[in-house]
């Protein structure tokens, strides 16, 4: 990742009084948790070497007086209104330190409900989600992150079909990603097509079929990837402690089924970093494993938690999650395709290993300082071993850790091999990952093409795929490049399930992780992906069709397109009715400027301190003639009533390779370069406003419509989390 980016990143969320580098965040977090100087050393240098991250507030916090080095928490939302505003109170507590909570809202009687104290009736669930949704708005969390949520209701709650209907309107419910808890007989009931089978009752009386669940479930899915599923039976078979409790609720992005008042305890270790000549090193990787646990035990012990019940109920069971990230780089390295049964067979092998040494760690750990007080009873007695800690693997969402790592997310594909990028000071980055990149001059060699003419080819790849996010259709690369090099979308929704299976059967814990679809995806093939996804014992997912979150952008975008239009239309019948007439002497700029290809030279003229009339000239490699009838064409629109700020708004969204290659083009593209001039005339600034575009390299992430709350950035869905991740600034809307 580029210094400018990392940086950004450190100062906006990491960084305390005196802390000026990544180093200094290191060696905070390390003397904190380290218990020797040999083990502080040791975990210093995983993390500056970047090797393993823990969860962001672990990171924020670790040495402060704050000291809440947990991620997510889960909180009991009982019936009565007093134990419903002690959970609301209990999130903002959590949310104002750091952390993102868990709600399973199904305790709640149903709407219409008799209510015995007042005579009156209930107001449901989803009413009182609202108040969870305004409490959590005006909360942000460390003063660095604003809260997240996961609600929950169980598919057998009578008012499902509301809380499935809560999110059909996007903005609704911001501050919440939303799952519907199913059980095998619902799914059972699903998988073998009995759909009009009658379901549950209402408090007013009314059916509701299995059918109209089912449905709802999926058409939200197709819609805006909400809700996402939950598979309560699957859980609760995993349970590590059924002696004190089913499983009913999980942390905003799923990846942590938890007991009530349970806490995340979450690291990643980057897999990148760990492949050899020979595959991967994994005698390098079992002492990382083993690191990680005795880390994150350490974080468990030294947290300072929110409330008592939170302290309490995370000591009795001492959960971690010691998860991945980096996972498709390394595949990458080693030419192993993600969607196919070798990249399966890898991944189960690296996680297997992973989950096997992590359990003997605990165990020693547990022989060492004690079992964890919830041992008695505990899946880990009945096996013989004293655990020092009932939980061991996830599979977190790693956004903002990996955006450090200079890594891929998580077990997620790459989304795209090059991306833009702007910096806080306006540049714009074409982002290309380091690998494909390597990867891609030696296919063009291998092909024979050296000189200008590789570089031609360098550059027409390049762009296609910053332009489609794909090189499948490129014919001339080989099979064997384009078959390694998939993105997330170029990759089957089935292999995407699959994968998380296959992580899953050696996961504790569960995964955090989207299943892309395209945009043509039908609800029939979101159905078949949630069947299949329970067949295979996966313990939740999270779906996303992409584009379907933009819909509300886009058609705001198409109105605001048809109202500019009817305006412009407008202004062209006047200008029709009253031709311009051109004086004599007009006042005008001429600016030199440089575009990626040729310098310009660009004369703006103005009628009453407005631009009328554009004349372009190159100077070396540029088309005369193209620049010619570029100032024709703006000119002819200036004097017809076209406003000057549509020119400048439309060029800023032409670019070329050529232009983001050159580190002293002065614009995305000739246009834009002229777009700009235009812009200094009309608004008499000087030419300092114009600045230079490099180029860097860099870890992709997902180019989208939708912006980041807080630096206007595209944003990212995935790894489970359908509020999105920000790779620019690294806001997370879940984690």
């Amino acid at each position: 990742m580029s210094d400018s980016v990392v940086d950004t990143i450190l100062a906006a969320r990491y960084y305390r009084i005196g802390e000026k580098s990544f180093e200094d965040v290191c060696r905070r977090v390390a003397d904190a948790l380290g218990e020797t100087p040999e083990e502080t050393e040791e975990y210093f240098e995983a993390m500056v070497n970047l090797e393993f991250l823990p969860n962001s507030p672990t990171l924020m916090n670790a040495g402060t007086p704050l000291g809440q080095l947990s991620a997510c928490f889960t909180l009991p939302v009982n019936d009565s209104l007093s134990e419903i505003f002690d959970a609301i109170r209990w999130g903002a507590i959590i949310h104002q330190s750091g952390g993102g909570t868990g709600y399973n809202f199904s305790h709640i009687r149903s709407e219409g409900s008799p209510v015995r104290s007042t005579e009156g009736v209930a107001s449901g669930p989803v009413s009182f989600m609202r108040v969870f949704n305004a409490a959590t708005d005006v909360i942000k969390q460390g003063g660095r992150r604003r809260g997240a949520n996961m609600g929950i209701l169980n598919v057998w709650h009578e008012d499902i079909m509301k809380f499935i209907k809560s999110k059909k309107k996007e903005g609704d419910f911001s501050n919440f990603n939303i799952s519907v808890m199913t059980n095998d007989e619902f799914m059972k009931i699903v998988s073998t097509g009995n759909l009009d089978r009658e379901w549950l009752k209402t408090a007013d009386g009314e059916i509701v079929t299995v059918r109209q669940i089912w449905e709802g479930i999926v058409e939200g899915i197709w819609k805006n990837g909400e809700p996402g599923i939950l598979f309560y039976d699957t859980i609760n078979k995993m349970n590590p402690t059924p002696q004190i409790g089913k499983i009913d609720t999980t942390n905003p992005c799923g990846e942590q089924p938890l007991l009530p008042f349970e806490s995340c305890v979450l690291g990643s270790i980057n897999l990148a970093k760990f492949v050899c000549v020979n595959g991967v090193n994994y005698d390098a990787l079992d002492k990382m494993t083993r690191m990680s646990v005795r880390f994150l035990d350490a974080v468990i012990t030294k947290s300072i938690f929110p409330i008592d019940q939170i302290k309490e109920a995370t000591n009795r069971t001492r959960k971690m999650g010691v998860g991945l990230m980096g996972v498709h780089d390394a595949m990458l390295m080693l030419h192993i395709p993600y969607d196919s049964e070798a990249g399966r067979n890898f991944c189960e092998e690296v996680m297997a290993r992973i989950n096997d040494v992590a359990t003997k760690e605990s165990e020693r750990l547990g022989e060492e300082k004690g079992a964890f007080p919830a041992y008695e009873g505990s899946i880990w007695e009945k096996q013989g071993k004293i655990m020092r800690n009932a939980a061991l693997t996830t599979i977190a969402p790693t956004g903002t850790i990996s955006l450090l790592a200079g890594c891929s997310s998580g077990i997620e594909p790459v989304f795209s091999y090059a991306y833009t990028r702007r910096n806080t000071i306006g540049k714009t980055f074409i982002m290309v990952h380091s690998y494909f990149k390597s990867e891609l001059r030696g296919a063009i060699a291998k092909l024979g093409f050296t000189g200008e003419e590789a570089e031609e080819k360098f550059d027409e790849v390049i762009n296609h795929m910053h332009e489609r996010g794909t090189v499948q259709d490129i014919p001339w690369l080989p099979d064997a490049f384009r078959e390694v090099f998939k993105t997330a979308l170029d990759i089957h929704w089935k292999d995407h399930v699959l994968m998380q299976a296959v992580f899953q059967k050696h996961v504790h814990a569960s995964i955090s992780k989207t299943i892309n679809m395209p945009f043509t995806a039908t609800t029939k093939q979101i159905a078949d992906a949630i069947i299949l996804a329970w067949k295979k014992n996966v313990k939740g997912m999270t779906l996303y069709r992409t584009g379907s979150r933009e819909d509300v952008v886009l058609s705001l975008e198409k109105r605001e397109e048809k109202k500019e239009e009817a305006t412009t239309a407008l202004e062209l019948k006047v200008a029709q009715q009253l031709p311009f007439s051109r004086p004599r002497e007009l006042n005008g700029r001429t600016f030199l400027a440089q575009s990626g290809c040729c310098r310009l030279y660009i004369t703006v003229n103005t009628l009453d301190e407005k631009p009328v009339e554009v004349f372009i000239r190159t100077v070396g490699a540029g088309c005369e003639a193209s620049s010619n009838a570029l100032g024709r064409s703006i000119s002819t629109g200036l004097q017809n009533g076209v406003p000057y700020e549509k020119f400048v708004k439309q060029f800023a969204k032409v670019s070329c390779i050529s232009a983001l290659r050159n580190k002293n083009s002065e614009g995305l593209s000739c246009a834009d370069v002229v777009g700009k001039c235009i812009e200094l005339a009309a608004t008499n600034q000087t030419i300092a406003m114009l600045d230079n575009w490099t180029i860097e390299t860099v870890t992709p992430g997902m180019k989208r419509n939708n912006p980041c709350p807080e630096c206007g950035e595209s944003l990212d869905f995935g790894e489970g989390c359908n509020k999105g991740i920000c790779k620019h600034c690294g806001w997370s809307g879940c984690n």
